[in-house]
C-alpha cells in the first residue's frame, strides 16, 4: 500500500520523476473492470500540475490522493486489517489485485536487481534473537523520543512536534523577526541531533502542547520501535521482530563470501518484511 501510495502521490506532484513513474506504471496492470477508473485516474495524473505552495496544489493533490485510496480500497487493492473489529493505524490487507500488483513490483525488482546485476538472494526469518540486535546496537539506539499528553496519555514523536512548530511558524508567521525565522531555520537543521533534553527545553521554551487537545506535554523519553517476543517455550531467549532486513545479509556475509569463491566484490538482496511499532 505504501508503494501505491508513493506511486500515485508522485503522479500527482510536479517532481521531475512523475515521468519515470509513469513508464513504470505497465507494472499495475488493472482488471477490465478497472478499465473507466484507470482512464480517469490517469487523465488526473496528465494535468498540468498547479503551481506549487499553492493553495489549489494542496487541494489538487489530497483530491487525487482521496480518490485513488477510495479506487484502491473500493476494487480491494488494499482494505484496512481486522477492521471488522475496528482495524488498527498502519496495518493493511491486500486483496486480489494488490497481490497481482505485488508480485508484478517484486518480480520486476529481482529481474532488474538480483538477476541482472548478479546478487546474492538470501531469505532470513522475520524473528532475530536478541544478541544480533544488541551487537548491531538496535536495543540500544533504535529508539524514537516520544511525549505524552499528560492528560490523556496520547503519545507524539518529540521531533515531529518541534519540526512541525517551526515550520508552521516560518511559513504562517508574517510578523516573524530575522532574528527568530533564523533560529527556526537552525533548529530545523540540527533536529536530528538533538538529545531527549535538548528537545524538552525546546518544546518548554517554545511553549509546544499537544496538538489535538492543547494540553501540556511530558518530557521526551526513548522509545524502541522493535516488538521485543521470546524464542522457545521457557521464555529465556529474548528475540524482536527484525527491523529492517539488512542484518540477515549482514550475519551471513560469511556463508555468501564463501559461496561466491572468497572474492570480493558481491553484492546480497533480500525481499520480506520488516516490523517497527512506530508512531
Amino acid at each position: 500500500m505504501l508503494l501505491l501510495r508513493r506511486v500515485f502521490g508522485l503522479l500527482s506532484s510536479p517532481s521531475p520523476r512523475a515521468p519515470l513513474v509513469k513508464s513504470f506504471l505497465p507494472l499495475l496492470r488493472p482488471p477490465r473492470t478497472l478499465a473507466p477508473e484507470a482512464r480517469r485516474l490517469a487523465s488526473m495524473a496528465a494535468a498540468p500540475a498547479p503551481s506549487a505552495g499553492g493553495a489549489s496544489a494542496t487541494m489538487s493533490r489530497d483530491a487525487f490522493r482521496a480518490a485513488v485510496t477510495n479506487t484502491l480500497e473500493r476494487r480491494l487493492f488494499f482494505v484496512p486489517s481486522f477492521k471488522i473489529y475496528g482495524g488498527v493505524a498502519g496495518l493493511y490487507d491486500y486483496g486480489p489485485p494488490g497481490c497481482a500488483v505485488k508480485a508484478n513490483v517484486l518480480a520486476f525488482w529481482r529481474q532488474h536487481f538480483v538477476l541482472e546485476e548478479g546478487m546474492l538472494e538470501v531469505d532470513c526469518p522475520c524473528v532475530t534473537p536478541e544478541v544480533v540486535l544488541k551487537a548491531s546496537g538496535h536495543v540500544d539506539k533504535f529508539t524514537d523520543l516520544m511525549v505524552k499528553d499528560e492528560k490523556t496519555g496520547n503519545c507524539y514523536r518529540a521531533d515531529h512536534l518541534l519540526k512541525d512548530f517551526c515550520k508552521d511558524k516560518l511559513e504562517k508567521d508574517h510578523t516573524l523577526s530575522q532574528e527568530m525565522a533564523e533560529e527556526y531555520n537552525r533548529v530545523l537543521a540540527i533536529l536530528d541531533d538533538l538529545s531527549a533534553e535538548q528537545l524538552g527545553a525546546k518544546i518548554r521554551e517554545y511553549g509546544i502542547v499537544a496538538p489535538d487537545t492543547k494540553n501540556p506535554l511530558s518530557e521526551p523519553y526513548p522509545f524502541n520501535l522493535m516488538f521485543q517476543t521470546s524464542i522457545g517455550p521457557s521464555g529465556l531467549s529474548p528475540g524482536y521482530m527484525r527491523p529492517e532486513t539488512a542484518q540477515g545479509i549482514f550475519v551471513n556475509f560469511k556463508d555468501l563470501y564463501y559461496y561466491n569463491g572468497n572474492k570480493l566484490p558481491f553484492a546480497a538482496a533480500q525481499i520480506g518484511q520488516a516490523f517497527r511499532n512506530e508512531a
